[in-house]
């Protein structure tokens, strides 16, 4: 007895797409949130606008598709690498504890592992919906 399996690759990638597509908004939603405390309070405190905190956003590329955790602060790349575009200037002291350059590097070496099992989970959602 012969077992015929017909499917629609069509469909099979517009359901992938759309499963990655929710795993990568949700990974990108998470990152952002778990490298908050790790972000230095440049251009003003905790609550008042402008700072770097307050300028982290999720934004999806407009040809790639892809999400990004972007920082949009005056101050976001001095702070991110150190120093300032030209070498000049380097940071010496983050003057909130826990805060320094690089910070999504360092949730990440923090919350890894649970970033991957909320992605596998969003992925799986995804494929549901």
């Amino acid at each position: 007895m012969a077992v015929i399996v017909k499917t629609d690759k069509a469909k099979w990638t517009q359901l992938m797409d759309h499963a990655l597509g929710v795993a990568a908004y949700a990974l990108a939603e998470q990152v952002l949130q778990d490298s908050e405390k790790f972000v230095p309070f440049s251009g003003g405190s905790s609550q008042s606008a402008g700072g770097l905190r307050e300028s982290g956003k999720v934004v999806q590329g407009e040809t790639t598709g892809q999400f990004y955790v972007v920082y949009d602060s005056v101050y976001a790349l001095y702070q991110w690498f150190g120093v300032r575009a030209d070498g000049s200037h380097p940071v010496h002291h983050y003057t909130t504890p826990g805060t320094g350059k690089q910070w999504c590097e360092k949730a990440k070496a923090a919350y890894g592992e649970r970033w991957k099992d909320i992605a596998q989970k969003r992925f799986t959602e995804g494929l549901r919906t």
